[in-house]
């Protein structure tokens, strides 16, 4: 492996054109961190700054308003008693008092009819509806809203002032402009928009006595004690204009003020944004230029942490992740050189493969196995050696890589193995050898197969053993003339051994089974003839069986009808009178002869079965009916067992067509079999239902002994009777083969579900076939 610098072939991979074929223009992180930091600013800002003048708006308004109310509760408080007396000099001091106020723009005393006593105002009032009389003397506010409140005012004294907003026309707007000796007056041509509000608080008069010093004393005077009556009269009204322009002015400048802060927090936001976003960015671009450099195969790269912060850390890591690459990509250099040698090796061993599985022939499969192996894995010369385990005997018999002549003298050569030799490891302890130089191993070689390599020039070689399913079959083994083997050469021929071993194991094994098969296919036709006389023998036999029921049967029935009718005119006394223990015997007989023709019945019905020459005589039946039918006939025996027989039919059954004969067959067969092996007291139900759309279902349960898995498996065959059957119900076991046989013509089928020692639960279905408007009418 040399140490020389990879070749670093860098891949780019150009940016994907744009639908205008332009390149695609992108804002950079820069830009968007500041614009939207920026934006953040401006709006936190903004809103808190417009929520500050909106806080100082209110605070004006409340605190203008309530300055008002002070005024004009004190001036009613100090003025009540000049207005009893119309102290028009006290009264006028008083307003120019109230007027010094920056913020009062008139103020006037009205007595309680309305009568204007003293007003004052800094400028003139106009655009309020009505004109000035005289243009020297200010305009008081309109009196109507005053002689209405008048009116209309409780006889209760107010505690609070009553106030309107004199501008509420948005389209008669009242200002406020200055004039030439200082004084403001209401105007248009303002540039200031202000709102006046109108105070008023009504004056009443004492309830108590007052005296002529408590007149002159007014400044000091305070309400009098309470009233001894509930209704004081009013004696006049205050009234106060306040205007908002100094608080426009004020509130004016707060704006500005706050406007102007507001602008300097946000440029410096947006300043110390843009300078932090160059602090972050710039390290990312030069990460980027740096990782660009790296996708481009340039490895080289080493950049130095400015900060030990996250891209700080994301430096290092880059750093790192580029030494990294670099490592790997001269591992991946080192590993491409041994894959592309071991490729060549797996494609040996893949050709091997093939040449094994394309031919069974031993000789052929070998001398093609070396060869390949000769020319592809390095090899010059390679000997295979067959193993004959139970004679201890080896032979060669392969040799690839020398001449013709010296091949022919060497194949086929025999040695025995001799113990502690080379041959001894390979073929019974199944060891490979490794030999790096041939003297030094010469003393444990077999003299054989020494003068051989000696002969062909063989100076290191590596060796071994063909082992399938644990059984040696002999060794492989090669060398490369001058060039010593090594380990390496030694693992891959171990590998290649095992498929070598396997292809001749799986070869031998095919020719033995040839050779087997052959043999077995003659012993398969004797056989198939032997089976095939055998088979034509058994059908005549069962057709001899059939043949032989069937004429037992119809000659069984003749004689036993005679001795039944007999036996019959006997118990009816036509030859006699007959004693107790006759009646008994014959009535034995009777019982015995009838249990006879039913199984000679029932052999008939087999053997018609069988022979496939029974058919049904379709018709219409309803089996609700019919079950009731075959219930009824049972009641007699049932009773006499102390049973219950019982039938659940359900109402508005479907008609079907059916062998009825047949049905009553199966029915009577399955409730009989339920009477027999059910014990007093117990219960017998016979149910018939829908079970689903185009089925009915008929099941006979009793409360009897039961069957086991094993009866309930094979409780249907022909001639097979239950362990629990006992010599009072014996019978021939045909009766469920026949019933099943007669439901399954019917298209329907039949089971049994009992458990043992708890009854038994015989259901068959048949299917509902459709019936014609006729064949309803007719049935």
């Amino acid at each position: 492996m040399n140490d020389s610098k990879p070749i670093h072939v860098p891949v780019v991979i150009p940016p994907l054109p744009s639908p205008t074929g332009a390149p695609k223009k992108f804002l950079s992180l820069r830009t968007k961190f500041s614009l939207f930091v920026s934006l953040v600013i401006i709006l936190v800002c903004s809103g808190l700054s417009g929520y500050l003048i909106q806080q100082e708006t209110e605070r004006m308004k409340a605190s203008l308003v309530n300055t008002g109310t002070i005024l004009v509760k004190t001036l009613s408080r100090v003025s009540t008693n000049r207005l009893i007396v119309q102290d028009v000099e006290y009264l006028n001091t008083m307003l120019d008092g109230a007027l010094s106020a920056p913020e009062v723009v008139y103020a006037l005393v009205t007595d309680a009819n309305g009568h204007v006593l003293v007003s004052k105002s800094k400028g003139l009032l106009t655009d309020w509806g009505r004109s000035s009389r005289n243009a020297d003397l200010p305009q008081l506010p309109d009196p109507n809203l005053l002689q209405s409140w008048l009116a209309t005012a409780p006889p209760i004294p107010i505690a609070e002032p009553i106030f309107s907003i004199l501008q509420t026309n948005p389209h008669n707007p009242v200002h406020l402009r200055p004039l030439s000796n200082g004084r403001r007056v209401l105007g248009a041509q303002s540039q200031i928009h202000e709102t006046v509000y109108d105070l008023a608080l009504p004056v009443y008069r004492p309830l108590t006595r007052s005296t002529t010093l408590e007149l002159l004393s007014s400044e000091t005077l305070e309400s009098s004690s309470e009233p001894s009556t509930p209704f004081p009269s009013i004696i006049g009204v205050i009234q106060v204009g306040i205007t908002t322009a100094p608080m426009q002015q004020a509130l004016n400048d707060t704006v500005w003020h706050i406007g102007f802060i507001t602008i300097g927090i946000i440029l410096l936001g947006i300043a110390l944004t843009i300078f932090l976003a160059g602090r972050i960015v710039t390290p990312l671009r030069r990460l980027a230029r740096a990782t660009e450099k790296i996708a481009a195969g340039n490895l080289d790269i080493a950049m130095t942490p400015e900060t030990e912060d996250e891209v700080g850390q994301l430096t290092t890591s880059i750093n790192q992740m580029a030494r990294s690459l670099q490592q790997r990509e001269t591992s991946i250099a080192h590993y491409v050189a041994t894959i592309t040698k071991q490729v060549t090796q797996l494609s040996t061993l893949h050709q091997t493969s093939l040449a094994i599985t394309a031919t069974l022939d031993v000789q052929r499969l070998l001398s093609t196995v070396l060869k390949n192996l000769q020319e592809n894995l390095g090899f010059k010369r390679m000997m295979l050696i067959l193993f004959d385990s139970p004679n201890r005997q080896a032979v060669i018999s392969e040799v690839t890589g020398i001449p013709l002549d010296m091949e022919l003298q060497i194949k086929g050569n025999m040695f025995s193995v001799q113990p502690d030799t080379l041959d001894e490891a390979l073929l019974i302890q199944g060891q490979p050898v490794l030999a790096f130089h041939l003297d030094e191993v010469a003393s444990q070689m077999n003299p054989l197969i020494l003068s051989i390599c000696r002969k062909i020039g063989v100076r290191s070689f590596v060796a071994a053993p063909l082992i399938s399913h644990q059984h040696i079959l002999g060794y492989l083994g090669g060398d490369k003339g001058e060039i010593a083997c090594t380990q390496e050469d030694l693992d891959l021929l171990v590998t290649v051994t095992s498929h070598v071993a396997v292809a001749l194991d799986n070869a031998r094994a095919y020719q033995d089974l040839e050779t087997l098969a052959q043999t077995l296919e003659q012993r398969v036709v004797e056989r198939t003839q032997d089976l095939q006389t055998a088979n034509e023998r058994l059908l005549e036999l069962d057709r001899l069986k059939s043949a032989f029921v069937s004429i037992v049967s119809h000659e069984l029935r003749t004689p036993m009808t005679s001795i039944k009718g007999l036996v019959e005119n006997m118990m009816d006394g036509l030859t006699g009178t007959m004693n107790e223990r006759q009646t008994f015997y014959l009535g034995r007989i009777k019982h015995n002869i009838e249990r006879l023709t039913r199984m000679i019945n029932d052999l008939l019905d087999l053997s018609r079965i069988e022979a496939g020459r029974l058919e049904l005589k379709r018709s219409t039946v309803n089996m609700g009916s019919l079950a009731r039918e075959v219930v009824e006939l049972f009641q007699p025996v049932a009773r006499e067992q102390s049973l219950t027989l019982q039938a659940r039919i359900d109402d508005a059954l479907p008609l079907t067509q059916a062998d009825r004969d047949k049905l009553v067959q199966v029915l009577t067969n399955l409730v009989n079999n339920a009477l027999k092996f059910t014990e007093s007291p117990g219960t017998i139900t016979v149910t018939t239902t829908q079970w689903e759309e185009g089925w009915i279902q008929t099941c006979v349960a009793d409360t009897g002994c039961g069957l086991s898995p094993e009866d309930q498996q094979t409780l249907f065959e022909p001639f097979y009777r239950t362990q629990s059957t006992t010599q009072k119900n014996a019978g021939a076991g045909l009766g469920l083969a026949i019933s099943k046989s007669l439901i399954e013509l019917h298209g329907g089928r039949i089971w049994v579900e009992s458990t043992l020692g708890q009854g038994s639960r015989f259901c068959f279905l048949i299917p509902v076939f459709k019936i014609s408007s006729d064949e309803v009418s007719a049935g």
